[in-house]
Parts: C-alpha cells; sequence; structure tokens
C-alpha cells in the first residue's frame, strides 16, 4: 500500500495534468449524488462539491481518479440505458461506484471540527 508521500506525489502529478481527484461521494439507490473533489486552480489544489451532472458535464479528457486506501484508481464514465455512470472496476454495472471513500457528509463534518474555536 503506497505511503502518503507517494500518493501525494501521484495527486501533484495529475493535477499538475489538469485531471481531477474525487475524495468524498455520496449515493442514492445506486447513483451518485455529489462528490468531493479537487482540482487545480492556477497555483494551488482547490476542493469543490459537485452534483451527478456537474460532473458528466465538467469531467475532463485528463482524466479523473479517485484516492482510496490503495491508491489513485481512474474513473470511466460510461452511457447505460438511462443515465451516466461512473465507475473505477472496469465493469459496466448500471450504478455509480467510486470505491471505498468517505461520504462528503463525513468530509464536510471534519471540515467543521477543524474550523471550532473555542474561547
Amino acid at each position: 500500500m503506497p505511503g502518503t508521500k507517494e500518493l501525494t506525489a501521484k495527486a501533484r502529478e495529475l493535477l499538475e495534468k489538469d485531471a481531477v481527484l474525487i475524495t468524498a461521494a455520496e449515493y442514492k439507490n445506486g447513483v451518485m449524488e455529489r462528490v468531493q473533489l479537487y482540482f487545480r486552480s492556477e497555483r494551488e489544489a482547490v476542493m469543490d462539491i459537485v452534483n451527478k451532472d456537474d460532473l458528466v458535464q465538467n469531467f475532463p479528457d485528463e482524466g479523473v481518479y479517485v484516492l482510496t486506501d490503495h491508491g489513485l484508481k481512474r474513473v470511466e464514465m460510461f452511457e447505460g440505458e438511462e443515465d451516466m455512470y461512473f465507475r473505477i472496476d472496469g465493469t459496466h454495472e448500471e450504478k455509480d461506484d467510486f470505491g471505498p471513500i468517505p461520504s462528503v457528509r463525513f468530509l464536510e463534518t471534519v471540515e467543521a471540527v477543524c474550523g471550532l474555536r473555542f474561547s
């Protein structure tokens, strides 16, 4: 399993190529509702939370990757019978799957806890 330094170096390399990095996702009935992602904006990595339509419409040619405990996995977007789907496992099952990553709500809560100030 790659360490923090290796994952960060690979993430940097991908972001410098204008790829997008997903770090959290939320699903409802197998369909992604929103993801937390990072992209390069000028000289820094910027985080945003987007819904499925935003990701479909702005899917970069440079690629989308998911940060997992086992490394960075490339996301494939494909068209199903009724919707576009995202998967990292190479299958074409008609449901979204970014692998074992936390929910957006979890990371939003972590960020809120980090911002707590006490007197």
